[in-house]
């Protein structure tokens, strides 16, 4: 890309010192552009499994260091483009907006086509400023197809074809991959794409059930001045945030619960192990998206655990979502936390060991007690079937209601975050962060409520594309499908 001249820079300026103005409507501005990174290659797959468990839902690979790469390069925008500092609340201290200008030029941007999907450019396309009614915005306009670029380690081939269902899930039974494989996103690894017709671009990417993502042509609009939440709101489904290549950010759930009934409701990263590409990401009518530690993102930018996070994305209430890592080594902490159903003494069991029959009356408060449930879930004994015909035991965390926020965890500051995964210190002012634990054997293990939640810190301005959630639970499903189904729905 062509670098701004001084005449070009003094232009910006006075553009955004008018759209900043009081009163000003604009609805079309400048285009702020920015070269695409080179991705960094080598990070490793990694099962997701639940976090505070210490059993594995399913062996993992040995995860290997991600070299560091090149921080993208980001076109410098005149210090007008800063808002004021947002007031003070209870929650949330006064330094919690980041800067005006970060939102503005987080962005990687970036004109090429995507060398699978040729009818679609990667990563964002435009930013644009944009003043509504009096709030200032920062309006990104992206097709979501990410320009992901993964190295095979030995371990990912191992992975991959351990996979309980191999031999349907893969047309030869295994994958076409070896260690050492340069894959790009949508590429051909040998999967039977059953969500995808065999001619369209992105076939054998993704394993049996997801459909392939399409371009979305969609505009997502982020407060520029952040404002901390007077009230609760839930995230919901769909798109809760962007990360800084355009994809789409979602939430814990995957839409679905226990035999339907919309009480004990899934979690994304557990039930959904299986059906995602070797990002860890697949798509919902053709949005592309991440539930939870965008892996590759990772790689792109270079986030090897040396330094604080690099920023990843922003959440639709316009706060910044960092990567994992608090400091060089230290990971950001969760305080939410698994319920202990095998110990009936426990104050967050139901007073039976293994026994799912009780729901917390506050998940804040476990001094609250508990309130028998409307129905059932499985014991943390049994194995349940997901979607695409997969079977998991089911311990504590692969439902929305296994979790409980703990804020004496928070109280102890540092890594640790608040009930909406976020917290302030330093410059950085409020952010979120990215949470993963660490397994045994080096693994990241992705930690709930992965990035932002399970409530906003932020108000949802009147231009936001996302929305307060409520029930976290979509249309019924398809029974669950025999552990020896070949042919599993396809969902999203």
């Amino acid at each position: 890309m062509t670098k701004p001249t001084p005449f070009h820079v003094v232009v910006l300026a006075l553009l955004l010192l008018w759209w900043l103005a009081p009163g000003a409507a604009v609805t079309q501005g400048q285009q702020f552009e920015k070269s695409a990174p080179t991705p960094a290659n080598g990070h490793s797959l990694y099962l997701p499994v639940v976090a505070d468990n210490p059993a594995q839902l399913l062996p993992t690979p040995t995860r290997t260091a991600t070299p560091a790469a090149a921080t993208p390069t980001r076109t410098a925008i005149p210090a007008t483009a800063t808002p004021a500092a947002t007031p003070a609340a209870t929650a949330i201290p006064a330094t919690a907006t980041p800067a005006g200008s970060t939102l503005l030029t987080a962005w990687i941007v970036s004109q090429q086509n995507s060398p699978i999907f040729t009818d679609a450019t990667v990563n964002v396309q435009q930013v644009t400023a944009k003043t509504v009614n009096g709030t200032a915005y920062v309006c990104i306009t992206t097709d979501k197809i990410p320009d992901y670029v993964h190295t095979t380690t030995a371990s990912d081939i191992a992975w991959l074809n351990s996979r309980p269902k191999a031999a349907t899930d893969f047309r030869s039974g295994q994958t076409t991959l070896s260690a050492g494989s340069q894959v790009l996103f949508g590429a051909d690894i040998g999967y039977r794409s059953l969500g995808c017709a065999q001619t369209d671009k992105g076939y054998g990417y993704w394993p049996p059930g997801p459909k392939c993502p399409t371009a979305q042509n969609a505009e997502r609009c982020f407060p520029l001045q952040p404002a901390p939440a007077s009230t609760s709101c839930k995230t919901g489904l769909g798109d809760i945030g962007a990360w800084v290549n355009g994809v789409a950010v979602f939430n814990w759930g995957d839409g679905f619960s226990y035999n339907n009934q919309s009480v004990w409701q899934n979690i994304a990263a557990a039930l959904e192990a299986y059906d995602l590409d070797i990002c860890v990401g697949h798509s919902a009518g053709g949005n592309y998206h991440h539930h939870f530690h965008p892996s590759c993102l990772a790689g792109q930018l270079g986030d090897d655990g040396s330094a604080h996070s690099p920023l990843y994305g922003f959440a639709a209430d316009g706060y910044p979502i960092y990567g994992p890592w608090q400091a060089a080594n230290t990971l950001a902490q969760s305080c939410w936390h698994t319920r202990n159903y095998d110990d009936p003494a426990s104050n967050s069991g139901c007073g039976s060991a293994g026994r799912r029959t009780c729901l917390l009356v506050d998940e804040t408060d476990l001094g609250k007690g508990t309130v028998a449930a409307s129905s059932a879930g499985p014991t943390t004994a049994q194995s349940v079937t997901s979607l695409s015909g997969n079977l998991f035991v089911a311990i504590s965390g692969i439902y929305r209601q296994d979790y409980y926020y703990d804020a004496s965890c928070t109280a102890a500051g540092g890594a640790a975050l608040d009930l909406h995964n976020g917290h302030s210190h330093d410059a950085l002012g409020y952010h979120y962060h990215v949470t993963v634990t660490r397994a045994a054997n080096g693994d990241l293990v992705p930690a709930f409520p992965y990035y932002i939640g399970p409530t906003y810190a932020g108000t949802l301005p009147a231009q936001s594309f996302a929305s307060c959630g409520g029930n976290q639970s979509g249309p019924p499903g398809p029974p669950p499908r025999p552990a020896e189904s070949t042919h599993p729905p396809t969902h999203e």
